[in-house]
C-alpha cells in the first residue's frame, strides 16, 4: 500500500502518506525506512519516489491480489440474482424482501427482511420472479428431523397400528415424509402417511431440513445409526445445527 501510495501519488511529505494509509506517522517512517533499506524507495527531488525495483515489486504483488480476490469470489460464489416465487403481486421495480417458506425462496414487495433484492419483471402471486441487487442473508432455521424406528423384525410393519401412534403422527403434521427401505414405506402406510421422499431419502431429508422443512423419517430398526450419522456429518459443516430426535413405533 506504501508503494501503491507513493506511485500514484505525489508526496512530498511523511505525515501525508502516514494520514492516506491511517497510520502513524511513526509507522509511515518505518515503513519508508525498510523500503529505502530493501531498494524500493527513494526520496528524489523533495518526493518520494519508487525505483524501478519498488514499481516490479508493486505489479507483482497487485497480480497476486488480482488472483486472490478472482479465486475467493469463486470459492464464495457470490449471487447478484436469483430466482423466487412470488409471494404476492409484484412489479418491476419492486423492492422485495425474501423468505424461505416451505423450502423455497419467497419474495414479498414492501416486506422488510434480512435479506432484500430489487425484481425486475412484473409477476402475479405464486409466479417465479427474478430478484437482482441481493443485500443481506436468507434468514433461515433449520428443520428439526424425527426419526421413527420402525421393528425390525420381518412382517412388524404390517402390525403398525395407526391408533397406538397417534401421537407420532400428530406431532409430525406438516412435515414432510421421507422413507427408508420397504419396512419405512410399509410403516408410512400403515399410519396412512403419504411418503414424498422414497429415494436417496437420507440426503434428501437433510437437503429439506438445510432448507427448513421438517422431516418424519420412518427408518428400519438396523439403519437408525447411519441416518443418525448422515445428520451428524452435515453438522459438523454447519453453524446452526440441525434438531432432531429419535423414537420408536408402538
Amino acid at each position: 500500500m506504501f508503494l501503491y501510495e507513493v506511485t500514484a501519488n505525489r508526496h512530498t511529505r511523511l505525515r501525508t502518506i502516514a494520514e492516506r494509509l491511517e497510520m502513524t506517522v511513526q509507522g509511515a517512517s518505518d515503513y519508508a525506512h525498510q523500503l529505502e533499506a530493501d531498494g524500493l524507495l527513494v526520496l528524489a527531488g523533495g518526493e518520494y519516489r519508487p525505483t524501478k525495483k519498488g514499481i516490479a515489486v508493486l505489479q507483482v504483488r497487485l497480480r497476486e491480489l488480482r488472483a486472490f480476490v478472482d479465486q475467493a469470489g469463486r470459492s464464495t460464489a457470490f449471487v447478484e440474482t436469483t430466482l423466487a416465487l412470488a409471494g404476492a403481486a409484484i412489479h418491476r421495480g419492486d423492492r422485495v424482501g425474501l423468505f424461505m417458506e416451505g423450502g423455497y425462496l419467497v419474495a414479498y414487495p414492501g416486506r422488510a427482511a434480512s435479506s432484500a433484492g430489487v425484481a425486475t419483471e412484473d409477476a402475479s402471486r405464486g409466479e417465479d420472479v427474478a430478484v437482482r441487487g441481493l443485500e443481506g442473508i436468507v434468514a433461515l432455521r433449520p428443520g428439526r428431523i424425527r426419526i421413527v424406528r420402525v421393528p425390525a423384525s420381518r412382517g412388524a410393519a404390517r402390525k403398525v397400528s395407526p391408533e397406538a401412534n397417534r401421537k407420532i403422527v400428530q406431532r409430525s403434521r406438516g412435515a414432510l415424509v421421507a422413507t427408508m427401505d420397504v419396512e419405512g414405506l410399509m410403516a408410512a402406510r400403515r399410519l396412512r402417511l403419504h411418503p414424498r421422499i422414497e429415494f436417496a431419502p437420507l440426503a434428501g431429508t437433510v437437503a429439506a431440513a438445510e432448507r427448513g422443512v421438517d422431516v418424519l423419517l420412518l427408518v428400519p430398526e438396523e439403519r437408525v445409526t447411519e441416518a443418525i450419522q448422515t445428520i451428524e456429518a452435515a453438522n459438523a459443516r454447519r453453524e446452526d445445527k440441525i434438531p432432531y430426535e429419535s423414537v420408536t413405533l408402538a
